[in-house]
């Protein structure tokens, strides 16, 4: 797809990191899927990976943890 904020790149399959903050609690998820602009490095993750993120956040934080970083691919 071509790249929304640039307009002149376009993306490809890659990873990314993504932090996610809630009530004082940062989670930090490394390796996430992710289609990557190759000319400006934007960033746009799939709806379903958004998804899995958020519930995979949410199970996390659920835990009580103030700090966390994993990898994506890796949560259970």
């Amino acid at each position: 797809m071509k790249c929304v904020i640039c307009k002149n790149g376009d993306t490809k399959n890659g990873f990314t990191t993504i932090t996610l903050e809630k009530n004082g609690a940062t989670l930090v998820f490394k390796n996430v899927p992710a289609l990557v602009c190759d000319n400006c490095g934007e960033k746009y993750l799939e709806d379903s990976v958004s998804k899995e993120l958020l519930f995979k956040a949410k199970g996390i934080l659920e835990s009580g943890v103030e700090v966390d970083i994993r990898d994506y691919q890796k949560v259970a």
